[in-house]
């Protein structure tokens, strides 16, 4: 498959998927995360709450660390 990256950025489209798992394995893996057998700590860059996360886009300035940022608090 091929893929316009350069349409991609141009319409700042965003492209999600999974490569070589199919769905029906999706609840084995996330066992595996539950208990603790997958290190998803390279993958996140900082936990905010809810009542914070309008504040992240203004933080994206540059360039920024290959992770992301997850909302583990959802209280207000």
């Amino acid at each position: 498959m091929e893929i316009n990256v350069r349409a991609l950025y141009s319409k700042q489209l965003v492209f999600f998927g999974m490569r070589g798992m199919p769905p029906w394995k999706y609840p084995s893996l996330l066992a595996m995360i539950e208990r603790g057998y997958v290190d998803l700590t390279p993958m996140l860059d900082r936990e905010v709450s809810l009542s914070g996360a309008s504040a992240e886009p203004r933080t994206m300035k540059g360039a920024t660390p290959p992770a992301t940022t997850v909302i583990t608090g959802f209280s207000r």
